[in-house]
């Protein structure tokens, strides 16, 4: 009888059990719920660092060659239009290409009005590009690109000098 009862004071009670299991519930919440938010985070970097990636894809060919899929260009124009595509001559490529982000806020200067659109025209070998909209152009192209599914925003510059893409602090 005696082993009996040091054997009962040797274990845990129910009441303990539940406190451990709800110690242990409550950190995997809290760690599943950072995973998730993290996981989402990830995927909007990628999809810029897809839009970077083949901005920079254009660039470059246009700084080596004047041939874009087998055919000979004089110039080559890059077409960014707010809302949710942009295109290469007239061939839009936000679902073939990257998807799931959107051209915001397209503007000539900080404090200026939203573009519709603005077109950047490669000429071969060349650094610089021309940057026009309908009535005018510009030095320096602005935007936002935003991943719609959590809001994330990433700010950016082109400036027609150098016609690079250039990731800039959002104001």
């Amino acid at each position: 009888m005696e082993k009996a009862r040091i054997l009962i004071k040797s274990g845990f009670t129910i009441i303990e059990m539940v406190i451990v299991l709800l110690i242990i519930w409550i950190l995997m919440a809290a760690t599943m719920r950072f995973w998730s938010n993290r996981i989402v985070d990830l995927k909007a970097q990628s999809i810029k660092e897809q839009f970077v990636s083949y901005y920079n894809d254009i660039y470059s060919q246009n700084m080596t060659s004047s041939f874009r899929d087998g055919k000979k260009y004089q110039q080559l124009s890059l077409v960014l239009t707010t809302g949710v595509y942009y295109k290469v001559d007239s061939f839009s490529l936000i679902d073939s290409k990257i998807s799931g982000i959107r051209i915001n806020n397209l503007r000539f200067a900080s404090g200026s009005a939203s573009l519709p659109s603005a077109t950047m025209l490669f000429v071969p070998y060349h650094l610089w590009c021309q940057i026009t909209n309908a009535s005018f152009s510009g030095n320096v192209l602005y935007f936002n690109l935003i991943v719609p599914e959590n809001g994330k925003q990433y700010c950016f510059e082109i400036k027609s000098e150098t016609c690079k893409l250039v990731e800039v602090r959002c104001n």
